[in-house]
């Protein structure tokens, strides 16, 4: 179970999976993203069988962006990953949570 930002970081590498549980951007809820590429700033997503897919397309091809931000903005809880804008950690501040998928899962 991850519990803090350098857990997901390590979780987070290329061919790892994850699945949206909440957005700012309710469209996008229950999607299952795939790292196609990951360094220090944040990790790059596609959505797994999408090849035409909007967020596998993103950036040319190299997917939907999703900077790591700091750990303040963070919240773990239960396997679920949040991150908040600096209006703190309520809903209406959530930008994106996740549940990261274990291998096999």
């Amino acid at each position: 179970m991850i519990k803090n930002l350098a857990q997901l970081k390590r979780a987070l590498v290329k061919g790892a999976e994850f699945e949206i549980t909440g957005h700012c951007r309710p469209e996008v809820i229950g999607e299952r993203r795939r790292v196609n590429y990951a360094d220090t700033t944040g990790i790059y997503t596609i959505v797994p069988g999408g090849p035409d897919h909007k967020a596998t397309v993103a950036n040319g091809g190299r997917g939907s962006f999703l900077g790591w931000s700091k750990a303040p903005f963070w919240k773990f809880e239960g396997g679920v990953c949040g991150l908040y804008s600096d209006k703190g950690h309520t809903e209406a501040a959530l930008i994106i949570e996740i549940k990261v998928v274990e291998a096999g899962g």
